[in-house]
């Protein structure tokens, strides 16, 4: 195996609080009472219910599909009765249809999954014709389960004159706290290199690798052993640096390739995949079983009894939380995601989506309720910048409605990592600013093309 890899230039190191849960074995936890699944978990266009209320439905039925646009199929994480299709509050605050389903005592409420019997298919293994995977993927419902949730199906559809021939797994996983890709790369390293294989064969890329950070030793471990058995396919080690996870960082360090800004991954020949993906992808193509449930985990330094989780899609936060044994103090913070970029909220009901990573229960210190204090141009904000922009400037832009001169300076090609607002000494809130320049540029260019259409 190679030295340790990193990008070269901004970043910063973190508290990890991974020891947390990096030793704890992945839990199957059942929806409790009832699931609310969301129409639209995914880039591109919300699905349309294809069960009405009233209806019995079994784990793995589809209930949510779209024909037209950029989509994602949804199935039922639960047997039971839909007892109402209506809109729910998602982290974001937006108001999606969700289909909600009262979960049966049945012995099929748990997914199916593979036979122990039945060995994970190696290296010898026949992968099917490429638009075979790609029909199995897409019937299966598979996103991005990293965070960006893009429709997997389309991920796999290579254009010729954009050859790609390396693939990389994302298993840096370096938000503080989160171990939901760490547990997976230790308990199911041979399904994560047979999608990973997968992949490589369907685009006809000729390498592929698992990259994870030094902070994982049992997983670098376990990648590193099972890398043997595939001659095309290899483990990377990478430096601690916030944020390798990334993926234009993550190529850079992997292969030294740098992504031209306002491009893809495809650019460079590469597709970046998540560890949770790579192993639905295994699920779906070899034992058709859709995505219905994701691995996630709760901590937090106020979590009573931390873990990972394999949880059925549609699951309200509370449940999470029971599950986790509940806090341990009264003062605290509920995050979704990891507490770089995940969101705040005090919804219990909130549903568990495809790309919910997992949720971290922190005191308020953690989570500063940051006030707009005034900037002392000290320039650590641009030194850990892992895009060379200027936070600072271009926040400042954003305050004053300037968007664009934010885009000028770069705010589209902000990544969110939020390193920015973790070293500024004055406490800034730069990555809400950061997100907000974002949004508010997408308002204006979709206004443009509304007045100039072409």
């Amino acid at each position: 195996m190679p030295g340790i890899k990193k990008f070269p230039i901004g970043g910063t190191h973190l508290p990890e609080n991974k020891d947390l849960t990096t030793d704890s074995p992945i839990k199957w936890l059942n929806a409790a009472q009832s699931v609310a699944i969301p129409l639209k978990q995914h880039l591109g266009v919300a699905c349309k219910a294809v069960v009405s209320a009233g209806d019995e439905v079994h784990v793995g039925q589809l209930i949510g599909a779209n024909s037209e646009g950029l989509s994602a199929r949804i199935h039922a994480s639960t047997s039971g009765t839909v007892t109402a299709i209506e809109k729910r509050v998602m982290i974001d605050h937006s108001a999606t249809e969700c289909v909600v389903i009262q979960c049966s005592n049945a012995a099929d409420q748990q997914e199916p999954g593979i036979d122990a019997a039945v060995p994970v298919k190696g290296p010898a293994d026949a992968v099917p014709e490429p638009d075979e995977v790609r029909k199995r993927v897409e019937e299966a419902g598979i996103v991005g389960m990293g965070g960006a949730a893009f429709p997997t199906h389309v991920k796999l559809q290579v254009k010729k004159d954009t050859p790609i021939d390396s693939i990389i797994i994302n298993g840096a996983e370096c938000e503080p706290y989160i171990t939901t890709d760490d547990r997976l790369m230790q308990e199911r390293t041979a399904e994560l290199y047979r999608g990973l294989d997968i992949i490589r064969q369907t685009v006809g890329a000729q390498r592929g690798y698992v990259a994870c950070e030094v902070n994982k030793p049992a997983a670098i471990k376990a990648i590193t052993e099972e890398a043997e058995r595939w001659p095309q396919l290899e483990a990377v080690r990478l430096d601690t640096r916030y944020p390798h996870g990334a993926e234009k960082h993550l190529i850079k360090a992997v292969l030294n390739r740098e992504v031209p800004i306002r491009q893809l991954p495809m650019a460079v020949g590469v597709i970046v995949n998540n560890v949770q993906t790579a192993i639905a992808i295994t699920e779906a193509v070899d034992h058709a079983i859709p995505l219905t449930r994701r691995v996630l985990t709760v901590s937090g330094s106020v979590v009573s009894q931390p873990g990972n989780f394999s949880v059925p899609v549609g699951t309200p936060l509370g449940d999470l939380v029971t599950a986790a044994g509940g806090p341990t103090e009264d003062d605290y913070r509920l995050v979704v995601g990891g507490p770089m970029t995940g969101m705040l909220t005090d919804d219990y009901g909130i549903p568990v989506t495809k790309s919910t990573s997992g949720i971290v229960l922190i005191r308020p210190g953690e989570y500063a309720d940051r006030s707009a204090e005034v900037c002392i141009r000290c320039g650590r904000c641009v030194s850990v910048c892992p895009m060379y922009l200027q936070p600072n400037r271009i926040t400042t832009f954003v305050r004053n409605e300037m968007i664009e001169e934010a885009e000028e300076f770069g705010v589209n090609d902000c990544i969110l990592c939020g390193a920015c607002s973790f070293v500024c000494p004055s406490r800034r809130p730069l990555l809400q600013w950061l997100r907000e320049g974002k949004a508010k540029s997408a308002s204006a260019a979709e206004e443009r093309r509304r007045r100039n259409p072409v």
